[in-house]
């Protein structure tokens, strides 16, 4: 069983990025959606130390997933890894579907969702997501078995976009396209 060690980013690395962000007193400017809607009330470098002492604590192969290629290891977000920082944030989210299309005669199946994240009430941020019967791993598939597959990765696919967004998990993950 192969093993991996996900390292995060050091802050060090990112001073630049952080300095870019002051405003004309020289404090941290709010840029995050959590921040600058006022619900965390840190400035940009705390915020981030934060979120990676979260990622230290996350399990390879169940919160995350690294993908080796040729251009550099990925760093991908799970399903479980996303309701990890929802909890952390105290997030909820709400799913919500667009129409699906579903046409049997054809054999082509699309579900689209938008994933709404909330916090005490506030709309935080949200994602889209999409999945359909014809991409490479599921074009073989017969159509019946398929749709409740398609129908869930298209959920997950939104919740996890809209996480990384509203958080600033891109940070850190990169999604699958």
């Amino acid at each position: 069983m192969q093993q991996y060690q996900y390292q995060q980013p050091s802050l060090s690395q990112s001073q630049s990025q952080i300095q870019q962000y002051q405003n004309r007193e020289g404090e941290l400017a709010p840029t995050l959606p959590l921040i600058s809607q006022g619900l965390i009330k840190v400035d940009i470098q705390t915020y981030f130390q934060q979120y990676e002492n979260l990622l230290a604590g996350f399990q390879p192969n169940i919160d995350l997933r690294l993908i080796p290629s040729k251009k550099g290891n990925s760093v991908l977000l799970t399903k479980a890894g996303a309701e990890k920082i929802c909890r952390f944030f105290g997030l909820n989210y709400r799913l919500i579907s667009e129409q699906p299309y579903l046409d049997f005669n054809n054999n082509i199946f699309h579900y689209s969702y938008q994933c709404q994240l909330y916090c005490n009430e506030s709309l935080i941020g949200n994602g889209y997501g999409n999945c359909n019967n014809r991409e490479s791993k599921y074009k073989n598939a017969y159509s019946p078995d398929i749709l409740n597959t398609i129908d869930k990765m298209a959920q997950k696919r939104a919740f996890i976009q809209a996480v990384l967004l509203s958080t600033g998990g891109s940070r850190y993950f990169r999604q699958l396209t």
